[in-house]
């Protein structure tokens, strides 16, 4: 599963993120704002085990769709991944 954290204002963005993530990993879920609204200006990309892939808030700008699933596709070839690492850039 995918989590996904996104300031309300841009529910759209999240739609076509959720479907471009979806359709490179079948059978993956995308859920968005589980505890919510999102924060103003946030657009967070994590793993369901905790690993950032995206964060608005850190880079100040709204993620491109490829670049996102190439972090995942990057991500589930890690071995031994822990908590402690983490993809945003």
């Amino acid at each position: 599963m995918v989590l996904i954290e996104y300031d309300p204002d841009h529910v759209d963005e999240f739609i076509a993120m959720a479907d471009a993530i979806e359709e490179a990993f079948p059978g993956v879920a995308v859920e968005g704002n589980l505890e919510g609204d999102g924060r103003p200006g946030s657009f967070e990309i994590t793993t369901e085990d905790g690993i950032h892939i995206y964060s608005k808030l850190q880079a100040k700008v709204h993620p491109d769709s490829e670049t996102v699933v190439t972090r995942l596709m990057n991500r589930t070839k890690l071995d031994n991944p822990t908590k402690m690492e983490d993809m945003c850039g």
